[in-house]
């Protein structure tokens, strides 16, 4: 939040603004974590997190945090000593808590987990563990929620270093966060890197979500590789669909260069672009084709009027 209008602070978030007041939508982020909480003279800044709060964005701040600044309804951060000692009672009754595990600890201490009514599980094994692997320990804590009948959702939280590359963190988050996604296990991810834009953080969050089949935030597009068949220059068109429809979260379009292969791959897409004779388009529905023989150079406009007709369209957004 430092040094951010409540607007744009808002704006990191993918949050909807009206007259200034922010209100969620598919890619707008669920939670928030705060490792510092405003003074609670800081009426302002206090007020910015509780219009969150408002639109139920959740936000979670360490346990010392909630107990010497305590915002309402914000969630409690506590890891298994501040459960075991009992420290996480001294909030106000009703407190919701999320628990940051590593994965690793015996499951001795992680009986406690039965008698707390966690909103959510924090996976954090440190991303210097040297020991153990980040799946391995993840994995681990799967099964043992599972062997105990414990519907906690867990979300994978990973602290990168100072100075890790932008590619690396694409990588590694892929690669220990993506892996279990895949599998269904988890519910969500929580980037933090100290030196990294916001908006790379939360985008790179939702395109791997959005690659895990888990929830989609933006236009998915479905191509083949391209070859001797294509019927169009498949770059070319694909970008220009690109420009005209990427602003359609939840929607997939597949652009295919022939009928040959093309409506097999695209099998999974809601509207189809595929060649069906030189220069010549056929619009495709799920599997079925509902227009044949358009000319090319208005088979885009009528993709768009497709998806349209389907009350699948929305506006691009403007800028405020």
């Amino acid at each position: 939040m430092d040094n951010l209008t409540p607007e744009l602070f808002y704006k990191s978030l993918a949050a909807k603004l009206v007259i200034g007041m922010p209100f969620k939508d598919l890619a707008t982020v669920d939670s928030i974590l705060l490792r510092e909480l405003p003074p609670l003279d800081d009426n302002d800044a206090r007020l910015t997190l509780k219009r969150l709060v408002d639109v139920s964005m959740g936000i979670i701040t360490p346990l010392s945090e909630q107990l010497t600044k305590p915002l309402p309804n914000a969630m409690a951060l506590v890891n298994l000593k501040e459960l075991s000692t009992g420290a996480y009672k001294l909030l106000p009754e009703g407190t919701r808590l999320v628990v940051s595990l590593r994965g690793d600890e015996p499951y001795e201490d992680l009986e406690i987990l039965k008698e707390v009514d966690a909103t959510m599980i924090l996976h954090d094994l440190p991303f210097s563990e040297e020991k153990i692997s980040r799946v391995h320990a993840a994995r681990r804590l799967f099964e043992y929620l599972s062997d105990n009948a414990l519907d906690f959702p867990v979300i994978h939280h990973i602290q990168f270093p100072k100075g890790i590359h932008s590619d690396d963190l694409v990588i590694k988050a892929g690669t220990n966060a993506g892996a279990l996604l895949v599998d269904g296990l988890g519910d969500g991810l929580l980037l933090e890197a100290p030196e990294q834009d916001f908006d790379f953080l939360r985008n790179t969050s939702f395109n791997l979500l959005q690659g895990c089949r888990m929830r989609n935030t933006k236009t998915e597009y479905v191509s083949c590789p391209s070859c001797g068949r294509t019927l169009f220059d498949l770059q070319e068109i694909s970008a220009k669909i690109r420009e005209k429809t990427s602003h359609l979260p939840g929607v997939s379009i597949a652009i295919m260069g022939c009928i040959v292969n093309g409506p097999g791959e695209m099998a999974d897409a809601d509207f189809g672009y595929v060649g069906g004779a030189p220069g010549k388009i056929d619009l495709y529905v799920g599997k079925t084709v509902v227009k044949r023989g358009i000319a090319m150079e208005h088979a885009t406009d009528a993709l768009i009027q497709l998806i349209k007709d389907h009350g699948r369209w929305v506006d691009p957004p403007t800028e405020e």
